[in-house]
């Protein structure tokens, strides 16, 4: 018997940051596979921060998964607000019939600030949408998971978690943050039967529209272009040699895989999906 992923088609899936980059190419996959998907994002710009989703990517997004033959929602939510997170997750149970299958927990933003000068708004913007924002979701859906002995919940950290990174502190303690969880939700929903793992990207390729965007916004603080941008953090991080460079696809593969029937025994690991960051 050849090896493939089971137990992908029908689950209702949530995907925080679902709009663009990342979150955007795993709801394209989750729905390739027969999933249907809640996207959530945000919707409006945060001050000094780069350029995130907005309503029209977000309506784009949907209508894609939409046309792969699948359920899909649009959810404009800022993490940062428990109660947006509260009527988010509300509106996604009652679209999905009462029943959220697997959790990624994968918005973020990122920013350059030395400790010295770290800007407080952009420090708080960080924390509450990549840490609290995460457990805001996590508050609201996992009694249903509870309730039904059944979930898996992802969280997508970082590979800055594994290697020194400067002037990033915000984010890498977020990230860091997030890790924690993991363990910590693991160890609490067990018995329940759900699943909670996460997974540790490396710089990942940056793409305009809704390709990645992170790159993109962090290249215009460092006054380079967005390939140069990620062969810099890329080059400086990740094991040596021209293989070791992500793409967004080398994550959703991984996130497919933890949310499968494959990963039934899996809980509580960070999957480092980071061109060998942690090995360094």
């Amino acid at each position: 018997m050849s090896a493939q992923l089971r137990g992908l088609e029908g689950l209702n899936v949530f995907i925080t940051g679902a709009a663009k980059g990342q979150g955007f190419n795993h709801a394209k996959a989750f729905a390739d596979a027969g999933a249907n998907v809640a996207l959530l994002d945000i919707t409006e710009p945060i001050a000094n921060v780069y350029d995130l989703a907005d309503q029209a990517m977000l309506d784009a997004a949907v209508s894609d998964i939409r046309g792969r033959g699948v359920k899909a929602i649009a959810l404009p939510c800022d993490l940062r607000d428990e109660a947006q997170v509260k009527d988010a997750t509300a509106k996604a149970l009652e679209f999905f019939g009462g029943r959220v299958d697997v959790i990624v927990n994968n918005a973020g933003v990122a920013a350059l600030d030395t400790i010295q000068d770290m800007r407080s708004d952009v420090l708080d913007a960080v924390i509450d949408t990549v840490v609290k924002g995460h457990m805001y979701v996590v508050k609201y859906l996992a009694p249903n998971m509870i309730e039904r002995q059944s979930g898996k919940i992802i969280n997508i950290t970082s590979g800055v978690t594994g290697a020194g990174t400067s002037n990033l502190s915000h984010y890498v303690a977020a990230k860091y943050a997030l890790n924690g969880l993991i363990s910590a939700w693991a160890f609490e929903l067990g018995e329940f039967n759900i699943n909670v793992n996460g997974i540790a990207p490396a710089t990942i390729r940056p793409g305009l529209g809704q390709g990645s965007g992170m790159v993109v916004g962090l290249a215009k603080q460092l006054g380079m272009d967005m390939d140069e941008a990620y062969e810099k953090f890329s080059s400086e991080t990740n094991m040596p040699g021209k293989k070791w460079r992500a793409e967004m696809q080398d994550i959703t593969d991984a996130v497919l895989f933890l949310a499968s029937e494959n990963a039934d025994m899996i809980t509580g690991v960070l999957l480092p999906v980071d061109c060998g960051q942690a090995a360094r």
